[in-house]
């Protein structure tokens, strides 16, 4: 295997683009998440990548009426399952950093149908407003198309890079608990976080390429030694 310094990407396939809404109709919301998650997502979401519908959290209605929000900047991901969300539709929301001052628990991330969405505190009181239109117009990929948990026990193996890590490690700081699953030295490392009211959290880092042993070789083997003799 080659040694480099380069993460494994997901491969990824699109999605039908969601329908523009008609310009001339009244605004009306079309996502409401906790925005607790918003800042969770927030980390694991690409930056200024040419994949433009990946610089966005994708929100997504599930067949029980909740929400599913997801992140992935090709490198790792990050699901969050919000059972009291609300989306109309799916989409796909940019996130601006300053949204994420607000972004608590009690709060609530609502977007709008005219591309406006803005952070509201537990008395419904708007307390962010995101300038400019929020909604990107893109696929974004099926995240259970290119990851399964089949195959993982629980445990930690091969490289991972320590920042990413961090991220993860971070959100677990949030909750109660964090367990992390492993199947091979290739497949990503998937995580699962636990113990946040209504919100669960299901992620996966991809492992790095890297060709150095697991434990060092050059460490010395044990040599013999009488405990009765002074050590210089």
């Amino acid at each position: 295997m080659n040694a480099t310094t380069d993460h494994e990407q997901l491969s990824i396939e699109g999605v039908p683009a969601a329908e523009t809404p008609d310009s001339n109709s009244a605004p009306s919301m079309i996502a409401r998440v906790n925005a607790l998650a918003v800042k969770i997502a927030f980390p694991f979401m690409a930056k200024d990548d040419i994949r433009f519908y990946l610089n966005g959290l994708n929100i997504r209605p599930l067949a029980d009426d909740s929400v599913m929000i997801v992140a992935t900047d090709g490198h790792r991901f990050v699901v969050i399952h919000d059972q009291n969300g609300y989306a109309e539709r799916e989409l796909i929301v940019s996130i601006k950093k300053d949204c994420l001052k607000s972004a608590t628990s009690k709060a609530t991330f609502d977007a709008m149908s005219s591309g406006s969405a803005f952070v509201n505190d537990e008395h419904g009181m708007p307390v962010f407003v995101q300038p400019g239109s929020s909604l990107i117009d893109a696929e974004f990929p099926r995240i259970e198309n290119v990851v399964s948990a089949a195959g993982y026990s629980e445990g930690i193996s091969g490289a991972i890079n320590p920042a990413y890590l961090k991220d993860a490690l971070t959100i677990g700081q949030n909750f109660n608990s964090i367990r992390f699953f492993t199947k091979d030295q290739d497949s990503a490392l998937l995580f699962v976080v636990g113990g946040m009211g209504d919100l669960e959290v299901f992620g996966g880092i991809m492992k790095l390429r890297e060709s150095f042993e697991q434990l060092p070789t050059w460490f010395p083997p044990p040599s013999p030694f009488k405990l009765t003799e002074p050590v210089a």
